[in-house]
């Protein structure tokens, strides 16, 4: 009836999860419908330029806030157009129309090489009602100087065609137009001779100053929030790992929510100068390429501590030996030199990926606990890193920032909803357990009481017999003296046969209070051929096993002073060591032959020692010692230990 109820309870449970799978997913989708509409929000309108002209005089900037300079700008290959020049309305023939957003050396129907200097040009119109108008410049690869109707209004990076003193930048520039014309000139000097890539490779923005900024702080608090939520779930599985370190599933988590946050630490609005203002280009160069050499690896690694057998350890070796070469690579040269290696990277990237996407493929098809969930949050996180690749390989703009942002933080909630999961199960599980112990603790009470029943039943029906038989012998001397025998057996009966737990404690007055009525019995048989002779040096109120004394007294009378034809002596010490009490019953009878002796505790013991073998293993199931037993003609010296013995007063009977 237990079980059924256990299967029931087990189907139900099943059920739950399954719908909240279910409902999770459905979450999953509306959340990234959701970041899908966000970033389109984010998005500036994107506005055509054609022939390194943009008349942004029709554009309602109450409407479109902010207006994305995309098209084809005028470039001078290797030339350092001069702002007088460039101001004229009779510019220099173009060499080209160069694409921006993009890089040069990829640019259409050109072959230019990939490092270099070079010149863009804008000829830009706004409408006179725009009181403050501004422009937004991110992502120039990799230093330049932007003039604007001739005036030098922003440098970044230094000596542009010098490569020995040649410094390189990426920062954030919002710059203020000129208010009294509605016509201005933008000239992008841009260099670079260090790097793979060059060119302006997100487009300007151009709006309001007001738009501007304020978008700029937006972006900056949603990226805050992204990397304080997912540090919050590293520091907490950090700490999950650290409470349980075979829990390897929660720190690789704890280390890919790190990595993440790091590595949204260093671009998009930049986080990492709240913290460190001045910090270089190059570190976070250094961060952007550590963290994403490292970034697949780190999450095929956590799939395969939820899912091992879909995992093969040899495909698993070859695709992390890259990563760790592009590591090793990184920290002997620099960042620089290793944009040239990107396109290698890409396609372990890629593979990794896509051996990601097989393992769970395959855990699906086994029917892995939670993979279909799984499954779908590692392709919105593939989708998102695939973003990120692009937004490094050619072009960078809002909408890679946040679907990177939004991609991982979908991903981050959905591992620690499944993780959740699994610690619930977990749960069930120990309860379940906890239930079985019950039942096996029940079991073994009632193993316990047979035992207990055992014991008793070794109360030889002789011993009654010849104790009966001496009360009577003594009904007819002393009939005084026969009533008290009598109570004294009522008293040993009733003491025998009330224990209902071996488990329990009693006081040492009351085990040796046992013992005087069982030896007074004794001696009515033997008289005083026997004497009992009592060596007690620890406290009455210390609590020892019950049923521990007696027995191992009468198997001293028994089979060891009342065979001696002259009798003997059994001898009760009991004394403190440290923080054990010691006890030794000694008797001189007979003794103990040598053959008898060594198998007289063991499992195979013969049935006359069945009540030493009863206390020896009940001292071994408390205290993991058992008894000591020495025998030689005339005597034999039964030994045994009570460690951290309790008194009375402050301790309770289990």
């Amino acid at each position: 009836m237990l079980n059924n109820q256990r299967i029931s309870e087990a189907k139900k449970r099943t059920v739950r999860r399954n719908r909240l799978n279910w409902r999770w997913l459905f979450i999953i989708v509306m959340l990234t419908a959701m970041i899908s509409a966000l970033a389109v929000m984010v998005l500036p309108k994107k506005y055509t330029v054609k022939d390194g002209k943009a008349d942004l005089t029709i554009v309602d900037f109450d409407q479109d806030k902010l207006v994305s300079l995309d098209g084809n700008w005028h470039f001078y290959w290797n030339k350092m157009l001069m702002q007088e020049n460039a101001s004229n309305e009779q510019s220099p023939i173009p060499d080209s129309l160069m694409k921006v957003p993009g890089i040069w050396s990829a640019n259409e129907g050109t072959n230019y090489s990939k490092q270099g200097f070079a010149t863009y040009r804008l000829s830009l119109e706004y409408p006179s009602k725009l009181k403050d108008p501004a422009i937004r410049v991110q992502y120039v690869a990799n230093a330049y100087k932007l003039y604007v109707n001739g005036k030098l209004v922003q440098e970044v990076g230094s000596n542009l065609t010098d490569k020995s003193r040649f410094k390189n930048d990426d920062k954030i520039a919002i710059i203020e137009l000129p208010k009294d014309t509605q016509k201005v000139v933008l000239i992008f000097q841009v260099g670079n001779l260090n790097c793979a890539t060059a060119g302006l490779r997100a487009a300007p923005v151009f709006g309001s100053l007001k738009a501007l900024e304020q978008q700029h702080m937006n972006l900056l608090i949603l990226q805050l929030i992204f990397i304080g939520g997912v540090s919050i779930f590293g520091i907490h599985y950090f700490f999950l790992f650290f409470m349980d370190t075979k829990n390897k599933t929660a720190l690789l988590f704890s280390v890919f929510c790190f990595i993440t946050a790091a590595r949204s630490m260093g671009w998009g609005e930049i986080p990492i100068q709240i913290l460190w203002p001045d910090v270089s280009a190059e570190i976070r160069m250094y961060l952007n390429y550590l963290t994403g050499y490292n970034y697949v690896a780190i999450v095929i690694l956590f799939v395969q501590s939820i899912y091992p057998l879909e995992v093969n350890k040899k495909v698993m070796v070859i695709f992390f030996v890259p990563s760790l070469v592009f590591d090793v690579l990184l920290m002997i040269t620099n960042p620089q030199l290793m944009t040239f290696y990107t396109n290698y990277l890409y396609i372990v990237l890629l593979l990794q990926m896509i051996y990601m996407i097989a393992v769970l493929i395959k855990a699906v098809l086994n029917k892995r606990e939670n993979a279909i969930l799984m499954f779908i949050a590692a392709c919105v996180l593939i989708w998102a890193m695939n973003e990120d690749i692009l937004n490094f390989l050619k072009i960078g703009s809002y909408y890679f920032s946040c679907m990177f942002l939004f991609g991982n933080f979908a991903f981050i909630l959905t591992m620690s909803y499944i993780q959740a999961r699994q610690q619930a199960a977990n749960h069930d599980k120990l309860i379940e357990y906890n239930e079985k112990l019950l039942e096996a603790d029940k079991l073994k009470d009632q193993i316990m009481a047979t035992e207990m029943s055992f014991l008793q039943a070794q109360i030889k029906p002789h011993f009654l017999y010849n104790a009966l038989s001496a009360i009577a012998n003594v009904c007819e001397k002393n009939n005084k003296q026969a009533g008290k025998l009598i109570l004294d057996l009522a008293v040993y009966l009733r003491r025998s046969l009330e224990f209902n737990n071996l488990d329990k404690l009693v006081t040492v007055e009351k085990e040796l209070e046992f013992v005087d009525t069982y030896f007074h019995i004794e001696q009515a048989r033997f008289g005083q051929k026997i004497q009992l002779h009592k060596e007690i040096e620890v406290s009455l109120d210390i609590k020892i096993p019950v049923l521990i004394l007696q027995p191992l007294v009468e198997n001293a009378v028994r089979h060891g002073i009342s065979k001696n034809e002259q009798g003997g002596t059994v001898t009760l010490r009991m004394y403190m060591n440290d923080s054990e009490a010691i006890i030794e019953i000694e008797d001189d009878g007979v003794g103990i032959d040598a053959d008898k002796l060594l198998a007289l505790l063991s499992e195979d013991a013969p049935m006359q020692g069945v009540g030493l073998h009863n206390i020896h293993s009940r001292l071994l199931k408390l205290y993991r010692k058992g008894l000591s037993i020495k025998s030689k003609s005339g005597n034999t010296l039964v030994k045994l230990s009570i460690p951290e013995v309790l008194s009375y007063e402050n301790s309770s009977c289990r």
